[in-house]
Parts: C-alpha cells; structure tokens; sequence
C-alpha cells in the first residue's frame, strides 16, 4: 500500500510496531533516502492516537534545529496520516552504549551538550519532548548529534497530555501524575548521561512497577563507583539532572550547557562532531591511541583491551628499544594526528612547513592543505601520496589539480583544486555526505 504515495519508492519495512509502522524509502524527486512513519489502521480509528500522532507531526514541522530531526513532509493516505522524516546514516545511541558500554568522557560531555542544545530548542517552542533515551538519539557517521521521535510531545499549553513515554527515563514527577516542565526533559538528560558515563541503566528493575518505584524513591548506584576516573565536576552536573525534586534541578537547557562548557574549558576539551565521526569509524584506535595524551579522557574500565595477537614475543633487550621508540613515536603520532584532525589552526602551520616540488622554483608550486572526513588514501593527479592526516601541506603545480580520495567503506570521491602560486589551498571533503 505505502508504494502508491505518490514521489516515494519504498524499499524497505524497518519497524512495525502497535501504533506505527516505519518504512525505509527514496524520494524520487530529490534522490536521498527517507523514512515514512505510517499510523497503523487500528490505531488511526482510535481518536487518542489520531491526535497524538497529527500532534508529532505538527510540532516536528515548526521546530527547525540542527540537532532535531527533520520531518520533510507530512500527509494522508486512505486516512492513515504519515509523516516523512529524514533519513540518518549511524547507529543510535543505544546501539552504541550496547556495544562499547561506558563512552569515552569527552564525548560523554560533547553529546551532553549538543542534546541540551536539541531540548533547549523544543523547549523554546514551549513544547515538552517527554520521551528523551537513547533509542531516540540518532548519531550519522559525520558526527552530527540529532534528537528524534516526537511522537510522546505535547504542547505546554495542553492540560490533559497521554502519559506516554519510557519509564526508565521517565521524571518522577511524571510518573506520578504531577504537572511537568522543561525539568522533566532534563531529568530524562541526566538518564542518559548516566548511561554514557556508566554503561548502566539508571533505573532498571525486573518488572515495570519495580522500575517505576525506582525512579520515585531511590538514585542509580554512585557514577564514582562505577567509573572512579569521571571528573567530580560532571558527576554533580548528572546528580543535579537526577534530582528528585524538579526544583533541584537545572533551571533550563541552556544552563546545563553553560555548566558542560565549563568543564570542557577547565579541562582543555576541544570536542567536536569529527572527534565523534572518527570514534564512529575507529573505536579501538579513539579508545587505544588518541585519548592516551590526556589522563581525563582516558578509556573505561570497560574499554575494548588490544588483541594479545598483536603484542609478539621478544627478547628483554629488543622489547625494551622498541618500547622506548614506539613510546616516542605514540606521543609525536597523538601530538600530530590531534592537531591536524581536530584542529582548524592547523592549516597555517602546514603550510609553514611544507616543501617545494623538486625542479620547480616558488613561484610555480602552491600548496594543497587536505582534509579528510573521518580519512582516505589520497591520490594527486593520479599518483599515491598517503593516508590522511597527511604530515604537511602537499605541493602541487599550478593551475588545476585533481585529488582522488579511496575509503574501504565509503568509496572515491575526485575533486578538482585550483593552486596558485605561493598560496596554500584548503579543501576538507566529507566521505559520509553524498
């Protein structure tokens, strides 16, 4: 039935659940995948659901933010209402905390912020989320932080609300009834950076009532005991959002961003969405090489442990050089790859130390500074030059260039650069964007 709606191939059956159906498909006038969030015939009969369901798709259209989720279109098909959204290429959170348990802590706090930053936009809307968890936080492979599932939102301004949601993540003031606010929303925050943190659910029990008691009465066991190397600063920050009495907590998203920067500051974070993409497509090197220079961003306990297979038998004399020199190698490795990776000053000092093409004089070469995202091997004018980060800016003749980018999972990219003499050139490419 969904393939007659008219400008949409679907091709693909995702979810099928008790209200909704969720349809994988490509919007033939633009060529880019979406999904199609279909109301169920039964539940469509049903006015509670109806309204619900005519509500998400209401709210998710007037709300434009870049870590909210897109809804494209919206319209009705036999009277089933749908609504399209946009299509995110990554894993959830939930999917990611189940793989790899506790995060790395300064995506911990990156994350924090960029969903503080997605609440405080459907805060200010005057509209409540309600349904805040890790399966409703999406994460594409270029390190974008996106917000979705509307569909338990409800307007301030409505007295009589369902109360829909997920109970592990629900505020107790909601579970028992009492008049919510935007503190309910960030009771659901501290929940899930509980579960970054911890690799824990914060409240979970064996039977529903058990865990809704649990949210009511008592707090999930101490972040320090479960994670001794988290900054004290951040603790009080995820007790602050667990408070029981909505009072206690922050007074607004914006505040709990305000509190995150801080510690970023304090620590010398300069997280972004590439620290994240890489993580995406290297784990165990973010885990095992990256966040060694830093003793806070150090791996969890619970971090995957290099293979044994790697680490060859050696003679006592032989080991302790190698160790020494691959010491020394790791620190320039970090040094380098953090600067060039994640750092946009890093464009002047490359060109500082970059070399003139042999034969030709300065007045005939340019300079080529490339990045990247998350990496490829790169090839000049059809000759092999590295895998990114490259040590330096590249120089190239003048006039036009071409670069050609391989990726084993995301394919070649070819652009052309234009190089003018004793210039320097920048070009990011993006391998997770179309």
């Amino acid at each position: 039935m969904m393939e007659r709606i008219e400008g949409y191939q679907v091709f693909a059956e995702l979810k099928n659940g008790p209200v909704t159906t969720v349809f994988k498909a490509v919007d033939a006038r633009y060529n880019q995948v979406v999904l199609i969030k279909l109301l169920r015939p039964e539940a469509a009969a049903q006015e509670h659901w109806r309204t619900q369901f005519l509500q998400e798709s209401r709210i998710s259209a007037k709300i434009a933010h870049p870590n909210l989720r897109r809804t494209l279109h919206a319209g009705a098909l036999d009277g089933q209402p749908y609504i399209v959204l946009e299509y995110i290429e990554g894993p959830t959170l939930h999917e990611l905390t189940k793989q790899h348990k506790r995060l790395p802590l300064d995506l911990c706090i990156y994350l924090a912020k960029e969903l503080a930053a997605a609440i405080g936009a459907v805060h200010q809307n005057k509209v409540l989320h309600r349904d805040i968890k890790p399966q409703n936080i999406f994460l594409a492979m270029n390190g974008t932080v996106k917000l979705g599932d509307l569909g338990s939102a409800h307007e301030l301004a409505d007295n009589n609300p369902l109360t829909i949601g997920t109970p592990a993540y629900m505020s107790p003031e909601y579970i028992l009834g009492q008049e919510v606010g935007p503190a309910s929303d960030l009771f659901s925050l501290g929940a899930v950076l509980y579960e970054m943190l911890t690799g824990e659910v914060a409240f979970v029990n064996r039977t529903l009532a058990a865990t809704l008691l649990h949210v009511v009465n008592w707090d999930p066991v101490p972040i320090a005991k479960l994670r001794p190397e988290t900054p004290p600063e951040l603790i009080v920050t995820c007790q602050k959002l667990l408070a029981k009495n909505p009072a206690q907590r922050y007074r607004s998203a914006a505040a709990v961003s305000d509190d995150l920067g801080f510690l970023e500051k304090k620590y010398g974070l300069t997280t972004n969405r590439n620290h994240l993409a890489y993580f995406l497509e290297s784990p165990d090197t973010y885990f095992q090489v990256v966040l060694q220079s830093n003793a806070i961003l150090s791996p969890a306990t619970g971090a995957p442990a290099p293979s044994p297979r790697r680490i060859p038998t050696l003679s006592w004399g032989v080991a302790a050089i190698m160790s020494a020199s691959m010491f020394l190698a790791g620190v320039l490795f970090i040094k380098g790859l953090k600067e060039y990776y994640f750092d946009d000053r890093n464009a002047a000092r490359s060109a500082k130390t970059a070399m003139a093409l042999p034969g030709s004089s300065a007045a005939e070469t340019g300079y080529l500074d490339l990045r990247v995202i998350p990496w490829g091997t790169v090839f000049l004018n059809g000759d092999s030059t590295g895998t990114t980060p490259l040590p330096a800016a590249v120089p190239l003749p003048t006039g036009r260039n071409e670069v050609k980018i391989r990726h084993p999972r995301w394919g070649e990219r070819v652009r052309e650069v234009g190089i003018t003499p004793g210039d320097t050139a920048r070009l990011t490419i993006d391998l997770t964007q179309p």
